[in-house]
């Protein structure tokens, strides 16, 4: 059985997810040791017929709770913890934060949150961490869960119930920046009572937060939207989780779980336009306009288990349901009269998998199943006009994926998964004045991974896989801005397969694990879009890309009350502008991040009291001398973060100090932006202070 760790997250090296062992402190009173056999559930499957393609990180409940008491929401905590994952943005929005140069998928227990038709890029911001049990990420292109996902996939697994007494957790924080005391003001409670009894067992939880204005290192305050993409300055959020299971017998169990996130900015102030690479966008008095901004979420998901169907083949199913909207900021000059949008999107789905194991050579599996998605997305204006059409999409995939145990040594994987969707919009009228004929698409496609894992001995472990992730590029963007007459059928973008190729080792010592990836990947055709003009409706900039990179990640324990390790992410990326064989030209910032190094030092001082200094360091990136978007220079700098908690009778107080040294710099994206108007600084130092119990 798979004991917590005390302060390490699992990163390790999986080719096509094969299982493989874990190094972990388990406490003050035990030295390191080697744990069993670590199955990574980010893949399908009821105890994880481990079908991941590429490299994965899991990052436990630990490491949330440390990371969050520094006041970030998921973005930030992925960000300071993921290898391969670009820096955050401080705000709602993910824009920018690819992972391995590409899109991300994210899931919360399964249930896809990015929205392929029209994505806000706010899915990594639509749940409270307090909410999460672990998040787990697969990196590299993915055909295994479907529906995009070519950088990778991000699943947030919300808390587990327990059996027992009911159990209260009680928790309150505060926080402020150190620079403007004043109007930073931040704070927060949670609830939750988790038991059961018998076949029974529940859960329910809640949060509130408030937050005020954000300051930077010189004390001046942050524009609340600081990428014209959602901030989260000024605002309140809510989030609710609630989950109930019945084990129908020892085998079969049935659990349904709710999941509400709702977060509003209500802000005094408005940005004024500073001088990009020399005078940083400020905050000033003024009346942002429209309704306030921000993201409502909701996830209704239930799931049905059987562990012998029949004979020794398992089941699991999963129906769910999403509601989601995002309200953006109101733009004077960016509509015709200016406006607001808002982006709707429901979804109703469901996933069926079948495991079957085979007694073959030293063992094998057999992962089948089908996965169904139905969805309607739109993007209108608050004053009812069209931005976005109300866009219908029905999705089918079935899959096969199996893994075989050659000998003690060697594993191999493969499978392949057919995709089929069905995308349907009628005739509508753009917010521009122009008339677009509607009509009905077709796309499929079939994708493939194959991997294997060779054990040299009782350390080292090598791998290798390769695997297809397929996408078509966000059909909504390109339906915003077609010129007079343009029909749907003029519009069809072509699909984007991704080949995903990977080559690893990793290493477990007695008090020390090592994981090294390389990873290359490439499309013939590449998703980035450009404005209209004369010639075509929508011009997709469909030239071949490559990306390339290495990462690695290291955990130590030199002492049984101290641990130290950290991550670095080199990446690159190219595209052949000219389709003429050579890749001439620099892919954007906005795909490719500089270099990223974290590292920390953990120490538990007493029985009671531990400690953690914690440093994300960013490198510089300067590919481009012209001035659009994507192509600014991007200059280096070092966060230094501390978290200090001490453990009391049945509770636990923590001091966190984020950006320690008070560094003052400009986030990646607003950097790359290459805007007067998002060149805004990062938040100087801020201190919060949490305390939490239980009874």
């Amino acid at each position: 059985m798979l004991k917590q760790p005390h302060a390490l997250r699992y990163s390790l090296i999986l080719a096509l997810g094969c299982a493989t062992t874990a190094t972990a402190q388990e406490g003050t009173d035990q030295a390191p040791q080697s744990l069993d056999t670590l199955e990574v559930t980010a893949t399908r499957g009821l105890d994880s017929l481990n079908v991941n393609p590429g490299a994965v990180t899991v990052v436990d409940r630990d490491a949330i709770d440390k990371q969050s008491s520094l006041g970030g929401n998921v973005g930030d905590i992925l960000a300071k913890t993921v290898p391969g994952l670009s820096p955050s943005t401080h705000g709602l929005t993910s824009v920018a934060q690819t992972l391995r140069g590409r899109n991300l998928f994210v899931l919360i227990d399964g249930i896809p949150q990015t929205i392929s038709l029209r994505d806000g890029l706010h899915s990594l911001n639509s749940i409270d961490p307090s909410s999460i049990e672990r998040i787990e990420v697969i990196r590299g292109s993915n055909g295994v869960y479907g529906f995009g996902g070519t950088g990778g996939i991000i699943n947030i697994i919300t808390r587990k119930n327990e059996k027992g007494a009911p159990l209260y957790r009680t928790e309150l924080n505060g926080g402020f920046s150190t620079e403007h005391i004043k109007d930073s003001e931040q704070f927060g409670l949670s609830q939750s009572v988790i038991g059961g009894k018998g076949a029974f067992d529940y859960q329910l939880r809640g949060s509130y937060e408030q937050r005020a204005n954000f300051f930077d290192a010189d004390g001046d305050r942050i524009p609340p939207d600081p990428n014209g993409q959602g901030g989260i300055a000024d605002s309140r959020e809510f989030d609710v989780l609630a989950k109930l299971g019945f084990d129908l017998d020892a085998d079969k169990r049935l659990e349904l779980t709710t999941s509400y996130y709702d977060i509003k900015q209500d802000t005094n102030y408005v940005l004024e336009a500073g001088v990009y690479g020399e005078q940083k966008t400020r905050a000033v008095k003024g009346d942002p306009g429209g309704k306030d901004q921000g993201t409502e979420n909701l996830n209704v998901n239930l799931t049905y288990s059987d562990r012998q169907l029949f004979g020794d083949t398992s089941l699991g199913a999963q129906l769910y349901y999403r509601d989601y909207m995002t309200r953006f900021g109101y733009f004077a000059t960016f509509y015709p009269g200016g406006g607001q949008s808002l982006t709707e999107s429901e979804r109703i789905g469901s996933r069926l998998d079948f495991e079957t194991p085979f007694d073959v050579m030293s063992g094998a599996k057999l992962l089948w199943g089908l996965d169904t998605l139905m969805e309607t997305t739109a993007q209108p204006l608050e004053d009812g006009r069209t931005f976005v059409p109300e866009m219908d999409q029905n999705s089918v995939a079935p899959f096969l994926q199996a893994e075989l145990r050659l000998d003690p040594q060697w594993t191999v994987n493969a499978g392949v998964r057919y995709e089929k969707f069905w995308f349907e919009v009628d005739d509508y009228t753009t917010v521009y004045g122009a008339d677009v004929e509607g009509g009905e698409l077709e796309y499929s496609e079939t994708v493939f991974n194959t991997g294997a894992r060779y054990q040299v001995n009782d350390v080292w472990a090598a791998t290798a896989s390769f695997s297809q992730g397929f996408t078509v590029p966000e059909i909504g963007r390109t339906l915003r801005q077609p010129q007079q007459g343009t029909s749907l059928d003029q519009i069809r973008p072509e699909p984007q397969v991704v080949d995903n190729y990977e080559l690893g080792t990793e290493a477990v010592w007695d008090r020390a694990d090592l994981a090294l990836t390389l990873f290359y990947s490439e499309s013939e055709l590449g998703t980035s879009l450009a404005a209209a003009n004369a010639n075509e409706p929508i011009p997709v900039l469909r030239s071949p890309e490559r990306i390339y990179g290495f990462e690695a990640e290291l955990n130590t324990y030199p002492t049984r009350d101290l641990s130290a390790g950290g991550t670095f992410t080199w990446m690159e990326g190219k595209v052949d502008s000219d389709d003429d064989g050579s890749y001439d030209t620099y892919l954007a910032g906005n795909r490719i991040s500089p270099l990223k190094l974290t590292g920390y030092v953990e120490h538990d001082s007493t029985a009671r009291w531990s400690n953690r200094l914690q440093a994300m360091v960013v490198g510089d990136r300067d590919r481009f001398s012209g001035n659009g978007f994507g192509q600014g220079e991007v200059e280096s700098f070092t966060v230094l973060d501390l978290t200090s908690t001490w453990r009391t009778g049945n509770g636990d107080i923590t001091l966190a100090i984020n950006n320690l040294l008070n560094e003052d710099y400009f986030p990646v994206i607003s950097q790359i932006y290459n805007f007067n108007t998002q060149y805004t600084t990062a938040p100087g130092r801020s201190v919060m202070v949490s305390y939490g119990v239980d009874w």
